[in-house]
């Protein structure tokens, strides 16, 4: 008896070690290439940086780098502005649209494998490495930019400003539309994952809930409310976490890049780290705000 328990300690010690040694390399990780430049960004956004010979210099300076980027930039808080507005349409236009495609790719078709790989191209070709190429001066791809007032966008395959320019319009409204059109069209290329999360969220559903629907005299549209959109409360709430992430720290982000243009081109570490964590902490606010009005307005209700 005492040496069955010996070796049945022996074999969950040996289990243990073997856990550690899988998770080892995992926590070094953590700690060396996250937490260490986590900490250090904190402390940048609080210092004033100098970078000499004999390594980085820090003064401390409590809220000075904050003050100055909102009082003194003028172009921080417009990119703030910016970043935080588009996405009161990005956010509602992608997962509406993840989802209408999820249901349509659920159906049963023929070639429907095909369909659903095709969805989810998008999120292999916006790979930053192959963008790089797509957008390097070696490859000449003219169908991946589109014009839009003074910029050049990837990842559109029209030029609205074009298109638009034969109505004559007003400029201002001209370069508007442009805008939204070019967006909603980068916006439909950025429904990968969300349509994979949906679709999986539909497989899980019961299909005898619809059966008893039908057998009831519910419609479609009375399916869709009632059964489909209540029984995906969850996996939207991912959907939702997932988009709002990706576009706040997406890097054609006015914030993100105007962060990223001082930090590595500039060498600017304070105040960079300064705009990035503010950035970070109002993301914070605007994300626990929407989860709380979807979760008052929306999971009590379909619960």
């Amino acid at each position: 008896m005492k040496l069955a328990k010996r070796k049945k300690r022996g074999l969950e010690a040996m289990q243990q070690r073997y856990g550690y040694m899988f998770v080892g390399h995992w926590v070094f990780g953590l700690i060396v290439f996250f937490l260490v430049p986590l900490i250090s960004s904190i402390w940048y956004s609080f210092s004033d940086i100098t970078i000499s010979s004999s390594g980085v210099l820090t003064d401390f300076v409590w809220i000075k780098n904050f003050d100055q980027i909102i009082s003194e930039d003028p172009n921080y808080l417009n990119n703030l502005r910016d970043a935080l507005g588009s996405i009161f349409y990005s956010l509602p236009i992608i997962v509406s649209l993840s989802l209408i495609l999820a249901v349509i790719l659920n159906q049963e078709f023929l070639g429907r494998t095909v369909a659903r790989a095709i969805f989810f191209l998008p999120v292999i070709i916006a790979s930053s490495v192959v963008m790089v190429h797509m957008a390097g001066p070696h490859v000449n791809a003219p169908l991946f930019t589109v014009s839009s007032g003074d910029t050049d966008t990837y990842g559109s395959l029209i030029d609205f400003n074009a298109i638009l320019a034969d109505l004559e319009l007003p400029n201002q409204i001209n370069d508007m539309l442009s805008d939204l059109l070019g967006n909603v069209f980068g916006l439909i290329w950025s429904c990968g994952v969300q349509t994979i999360l949906f679709l999986a969220g539909l497989q899980s559903i019961q299909k005898s809930l619809y059966e008893v629907s039908k057998i009831e005299g519910a419609n479609k549209w009375e399916e869709f409310w009632f059964i489909t959109v209540p029984m995906l409360r969850h996996v939207m709430t991912l959907v939702i976490i997932y988009t709002m992430i990706e576009l706040f720290t997406a890097v054609d982000s006015p914030v993100m890049s105007q962060a990223y243009t001082l930090m590595q081109e500039k060498q600017i570490y304070d105040k960079s780290s300064a705009m990035l964590w503010l950035y970070f902490l109002i993301v914070c606010a605007v994300m626990g705000l929407v989860l709380f009005l979807y979760n008052r307005f929306c999971l009590k209700k379909w619960e």
